[in-house]
């Protein structure tokens, strides 16, 4: 964009917002419902019938799962018919996230403007990768060779800054003296890149290219786009912004490495009453001071920059400050005579920018299944007739079932600027703002791309009402369908859902590349109403190796590798951590516990790698990849404590004992620094952004309830209660035994496991195994299975370890239960990687246990072991 056109575009922004706008009310037509493109979308299975064993079919059909790719009617494929210049057109603009827009210039003879392939080739063209022919022609219709393809793909590798492969050796086939010399540089990369392969020594550069070819070329170019967006990298010129009413500021993103960016930044701000943020980055401030959050996106990465607005100098503090520099400025700036009238047409051209979403088809959907108690509950504030896009004051209210997805269809492609939503939190009725609002645009509806995220900073813990409407700028990108996500705890309350088209658009930022959607993103809705089977227990935090995980140690936790190193299921689907028994009940010592939780290469950034890797090896790293539950632990105020420490300079350390402050002090205390500490949780966890872990729930780590302490049970419920509220659930592991056992679930714990206790020194009787059994199925609890190191080399251990499976196994326990294990430090993994078959066994029947496949029914006996 020019600077000439920019100052126009700063200047009806500040206009804008220095005015009171009212939306004009849009009559409330009945939109045609019968669009399936907003009903269906990714959620259409795609099936051909003609692609049998080929070679091609799970890249065909993973592509046509994501809207990018289609049949060519009657359920069929046609693999092995070419695939033409024009058609690769879109594949490749689609699978890169090249942004197709509208061209009133059609320099190719044989691609009118009015060509559907028009905005995917002239865009491919601006990027520089589709060139034209000597004849004014691009040879639309033609069959697309092998070496047109490689240049292709080279172009297409520089323009989206794909990292090209390290040659060790040099590529070399048998057929290169029918290579044309343009393409031979580019046969080697794509070779080195492993994105195009030749047969029999021969790259055959002149045969033509067929669709099941270009599909499984097309999905590791997908492939490379994905874990781009995700390992995205970037600077910001400045970690924060203070400006005065009035001005403006840019804000400049630049790739870590210095190279050009992969993706189009994507600017966002939460307080569109105090300014706006332009495609380029350009934040204008408006007349009024105020504190505000812009968030910039990348790929899958978003930072956020804080942002101040100061009052401007009153008139007659301007008119002192004038001297001869300010008046030559004035006189320079009269000789431009224009100026006033391009005031006016700035004006003129803020005009352009139109509100499109009212009267639009919107769709709304759950993540996950949606609860019909949930919806009953929601009918209750239905919002206004017409649905969100519907400007009006009047509140729409959505009730739990994790979040929702609001799809808006407009009745042809526009050219967007903003999407925005205004939403409200008011803690005292349990409504309060989502996180975050992401953003995604299609011109289709089918094949999406991701376009940004806007986050703010009003805590969950702020009891005033608030009301922000959080808004995501877009740069140059012409799409029919916009939706939106955000996360519902309790309840969020939303209203006037606006998508704003610019017609006199003056984009000049070059072509706009976005990322697919993330695959975390799009599980989220079936991940969403899973809830733990299997979790397994990891201390952490203390103890040297024994207390810290690492990447190899969970990956046969997380997933079952068979003997010979296949990875074939999943494991443990959830992981408890929490810190050993003898962690300080201080500050300090919580906060070093933290520390510890949230370290580079250790536990929960460990588990995440864990899970990549876990991933990639399932083949399901792009498609479907599965994410970990994780559970996070509440440490214990023990009420012996005396000198917690201070959670803010100006007031005392907290003391936890009734003796000498009373025990409604003692209480408060206590429920204080767990608040603290669990927000301090909830920050770490947002901070780090892990994409294959998700917070699943919070446990209790008090293995009792101790009728001496203070108000023991009021602060479980206090804290029942605080998880909720962030749509968490709360566990807790009582010992066998323990007071309180059976009020498990007055104290509005969501679940329990019983802790059974067998690994004393004494051997433990059948009649004991059984009784465990007992109590949980009396209380509606679920059972810890137990063991440790002890069972590998102790027959008293090991048959306490299998007898407990055998009793569950009974009993029908091992099936369709939830289920907690405690291995010691890392006991179990121990067996997993063991080259003893008897050790091994351990682990590979733990696996049938889980999955419902142990089949031994009678209990072992005596000094009974294999």
């Amino acid at each position: 964009m020019s600077k000439k056109r920019m100052g126009s575009r700063i200047a009806a922004a500040c206009l804008a917002l220095s005015l009171a706008v009212t939306a004009a009310q849009v009559a409330g037509a009945v939109p045609d419902t019968t669009s399936t493109a907003v009903e269906s979308g990714q959620d259409q299975a795609v099936a051909f019938t003609d692609l049998g064993n080929s070679y091609a079919k799970d890249a065909i059909n993973r592509l046509a799962s994501l809207q990018l790719i289609g049949g060519q009617g009657d359920g069929l494929f046609h693999p092995q018919n070419k695939i033409t210049r024009q058609d690769i057109a879109v594949l490749l603009s689609k699978v890169v996230g090249l942004q197709p827009e509208s061209t009133d210039d059609a320099i190719f003879e044989d691609v009118p403007a009015d060509s559907p392939y028009a905005p995917y080739i002239y865009g491919l063209s601006d990027l520089g990768v589709m060139n034209g022919r000597n004849n004014n022609t691009v040879g639309a219709a033609d069959p697309l060779t092998r070496q047109e393809l490689a240049v292709l793909l080279s172009r297409l590798m520089e323009a989206s800054q794909v990292a090209k492969a390290v040659s060790t050796t040099e590529v070399a086939y048998s057929d290169e003296q029918d290579m044309a010399d343009y393409a031979k540089e580019a046969i080697a990369e794509v070779t080195n890149q492993r994105w195009m392969q030749g047969a029999g020594g021969n790259f055959n550069p002149l045969g033509n290219v067929t669709r099941a070819e270009a599909a499984v070329i097309a999905e590791r170019v997908l492939n490379a786009r994905f874990q781009q967006a995700e390992q995205a990298d970037f600077t910001l010129n400045t970690a924060s912004l203070s400006l005065m009413a009035g001005t403006s500021e840019r804000v400049k993103v630049a790739s870590a490495n210095g190279e050009k960016l992969p993706f189009t930044p994507i600017y966002a701000f939460d307080r569109p009453e105090l300014g706006s943020i332009l495609p380029d980055g350009t934040f204008v401030a408006g007349p009024t001071p105020g504190k505000g959050n812009v968030s910039v996106t990348m790929g899958y990465k978003t930072k956020t920059i804080p942002v101040e607005i100061t009052d401007a100098p009153q008139p007659e503090q301007q008119d002192e400050q004038k001297d001869d520099s300010t008046r030559e400025a004035a006189a320079t700036v009269d000789e431009s005579q224009p100026a006033e009238n391009e005031e006016a047409g700035e004006a003129a051209e803020q005009d352009d920018l139109v509100n499109v979403a009212p009267g639009s088809f919107t769709s709304v959907k759950t993540f996950g299944p949606p609860d019909s108690y949930f919806q009953t509950v929601e009918k209750q504030y239905p919002g206004p007739v017409g649905g969100l896009v519907t400007p009006s004051e009047e509140w729409t209210g959505f009730n739990r079932q994790f979040g929702r997805k609001v799809t808006v269809a407009l009745s042809q492609d526009k050219p967007l600027e903003r999407v925005a939503l205004t939403f409200r939190q008011q803690k005292s009725s349990g409504i309060t703002m989502p996180e975050s609002m992401d953003v995604e645009v299609s011109r289709d509806g089918k094949a999406w791309s991701y376009a940004g995220k806007v986050v703010h900073d009003v805590p969950a813990s702020e009891d005033k009402q608030v009301v922000r409407t959080l808004s995501v700028t877009l740069p140059d990108i012409e799409a029919r369908y916009v939706r939106v996500s955000f996360p519902v705890k309790v309840f969020a309350f939303a209203r006037q859902l606006e998508v704003w088209a610019n017609e006199s658009s003056s984009w000049e930022g070059g072509a706009v590349l976005l990322p697919p959607p993330s695959p975390t993103q799009m599980m989220e809705d079936i991940k969403a109403g899973n809830r733990v089977e299997n979790m397994l227990l990891a201390y952490s935090g203390a103890y040297g190796d024994r207390g810290n995980w690492t990447k190899d140690d969970f990956l046969p936790m997380v997933g079952y590798r068979t003997s010979d190193g296949y990875m074939r299921d999943q494991m443990f689907d959830t992981v408890l951590f929490l810190p050993y028994q003898d962690m300080a009940a201080t500050k300090v010592g919580w906060q070093g516990y933290l520390n510890d939780l949230f370290g580079t290469n250790r536990q929960l950034d460990a588990l995440n790698s864990a899970m990549r890797e876990y991933n990639r090896l399932r083949g399901t790293l792009y498609t479907t990849p599965t994410q970990e539950k994780v559970v996070l632990a509440l440490p214990y105020p023990a009420m012996s404590q005396t000198n917690f420490g201070k959670l803010s300079d100006n007031k005392p350390s907290l003391s936890f004992n009734p003796a000498g402050i009373g025990e409604e002090q003692a209480y408060e205390n206590r429920k204080q620094a767990l608040e603290w500490y669990f927000q301090e949780l909830l920050k770490r966890w947002n901070k780090a952004e892990y994409p294959y872990l998700k917070l699943e729930g919070i446990y209790w780590f008090h293995e009792l309830i101790e009728d001496g302490a203070p108000k023991e049970r009021d602060l479980i419920r206090s804290m029942a209660s605080m998880v909720h509220d962030e749509a968490l659930r709360f566990y807790w592991i009582p010992y066998y035994g323990a007071p309180g056992v059976q009020e498990w679930k007055s104290l509005y714990f969501d679940y329990a496991f019983l802790q059974p206790n067998y690994y004393s020194d004494k051997p433990v009787q059948l009649d004991r195994i059984e009784g465990v059994l007992d109590t949980v199925s009396k209380y509606g609890m679920g059972v810890e299975i137990e063991g440790d190191e002890r069972m590998y080399r102790d027959p008293k251990f090991y048959q306490t370890y299998y007898n407990q499976l055998v009793a569950a196994h009974k009993l029908g326990m091992d099936k369709n239960n939830v289920h907690a294990y405690y291995y010691g430090s890392k006991t179990l993994i121990q067996s997993a990687t063991s080259t003893d078959p008897v050790v091994r066994s351990i682990y590979d029947d733990t696996y049938k246990w889980m999955r419902g496949k142990f089949d031994r029914e009678e209990y072992y006996e005596g000094s009974e072991m294999p």
